[in-house]
């Protein structure tokens, strides 16, 4: 007889075997390492690796031009860039995502609005029309953990208003919408290679545009304004940062990229898996891909429905752990509530000057202060979300095991 009781008091675990495991860095990035020292040099200016992972990157996000960078966060930076922003400009950006989604915004002495997300924790062109001001310079959407968002109509909405888009496609290599990539909607789509990501080099990023003029100034501003892949007139004409890529970082890059089809897909493939067998489960809403989308999930994501449960969210994560699952509240992911918005000192060094809440208090007398209360969908998303862990190297086997422990415990809990 099947044994249904909890394993947090003492039943026997629902997810009975490990996780499949696997290695991320193979022979090729061995191979393409080996060849990148034996250069002799590791300056993306000089040597090949750098060049050939832009180029396959334009190929694999429909792009003309891409210029890579140091990180994810270097790279919407750059997306910003692409999009002109600048001080006392306003960027309209989602609350559930990553500091590095802002960062850029920030250093440009700009200011983070932030809109509420729907329920599926996607931006809205229709929230997102109601914050803009006539300070908006730009849009930065966030394509969360494999989820495209409908970018299409945002897409629509800066165009009629003439208003820049960079789409964070951080989380989402993979992620499609009506056929096309994440990362082809707009001006600029800004990619990261970190540890977190479906493919990685350590760190590192790529921006992908469609313009060619755009492509020269984010390209230099990347590269201390050297203008070092065009003609040189513009050498040091204007400020910039290093956000270079090296060599090592572009020949794992192509190794990676000449499997990310594969790995994308498997994660496809294993989201789809979990979410199919989660239909019906009680007790959680398991928030679905937009219906022209196909989602290479980082992540599923559930959220309780108190009414239906007869313990808290805090309960349900911690009977799905005991079980074995690799979960956690969804509750990170929340900018508005972090110190950087309430206390508003982008710069701890200048707290004593006068001025330290430059840019939220802005020259004019634009005064920015943050409140979780005036996004209450995202408000809502973070009290009732659970993320349940998807990785390349799950095994069918995995995911069977985690959909009958998440069955297990909220049948157990469900009123």
């Amino acid at each position: 007889m099947q044994n249904h009781e909890l394993a947090i008091n003492g039943g026997p675990k629902a997810k009975k075997s490990p996780y499949g495991t696997g290695k991320r860095y193979l022979d090729k990035e061995l191979e393409y390492l080996r060849d990148a020292l034996e250069q002799n040099t590791l300056f993306y200016g000089y040597g090949k690796w750098v060049k050939r992972a832009c180029a396959m990157m334009c190929e694999y996000s429909g792009m003309p031009y891409v210029v890579a960078c140091s990180s994810g966060s270097a790279a919407v930076h750059l997306g910003l860039i692409a999009a002109g922003v600048g001080p006392g400009d306003e960027v309209i950006v989602t609350p559930n995502t990553d500091q590095g989604s802002v960062l850029g915004i920030l250093e440009e002495g700009a200011v983070p609005v932030f809109t509420d997300p729907a329920m599926n924790l996607n931006p809205s062109a229709e929230d997102i029309e109601k914050r803009i001001t006539e300070y908006t310079k730009a849009v930065v959407v966030v394509h969360l953990t494999g989820y495209a968002a409908p970018v299409d109509k945002i897409a629509e909405l800066c165009t009629a208003r003439g208003i820049g888009l960079v789409e964070d496609c951080a989380q989402s290599w993979g992620a499609k919408l009506n056929g096309k990539m994440v990362g082809s909607f707009g001006d600029a789509g800004c990619y990261s290679t970190n540890d977190y990501k479906h493919i990685s080099t350590g760190d590192g990023g790529f921006v992908a545009l469609r313009d060619e003029s755009l492509y020269r100034r984010v390209s230099n501003y990347s590269d201390k304004h050297y203008d070092r892949l065009f003609d040189g007139s513009l050498r040091q004409k204007h400020h910039a940062l290093n956000y270079r890529m090296g060599e090592l970082q572009g020949a794992v890059a192509v190794a990676q990229l000449e499997k990310v089809d594969s790995i994308t897909s498997r994660h496809h493939e294993l989201g789809e898996n979990l979410r199919s067998r989660l239909e019906g489960v009680p007790g959680v809403n398991v928030v679905s891909p937009l219906p022209d989308a196909e989602c290479s999930y980082k992540w599923i994501i559930m959220q309780v429905k108190e009414d239906e449960l007869s313990v808290d969210r805090k309960q349900v994560v911690s009977s799905l752990q005991a079980e074995g699952i690799s979960c956690s509240s969804y509750d990170g992911y929340d900018l508005i509530r972090k110190r950087l918005f309430q206390e508003r000192i982008v710069r701890p060094w200048m707290a004593t000057r006068e001025g330290r809440m430059y840019p939220f208090v802005q020259p004019d007398g634009r005064d920015y202060t943050y409140d979780i209360e005036n996004t209450p969908n995202h408000k809502r998303a973070m009290e009732i979300g659970i993320v349940v862990t998807i990785d390349t190297f799950y095994t069918d086997a995995d995911i069977e095991e985690v959909a009958a422990g998440i069955w297990k415990v909220l049948s157990a809990y469900a009123i």
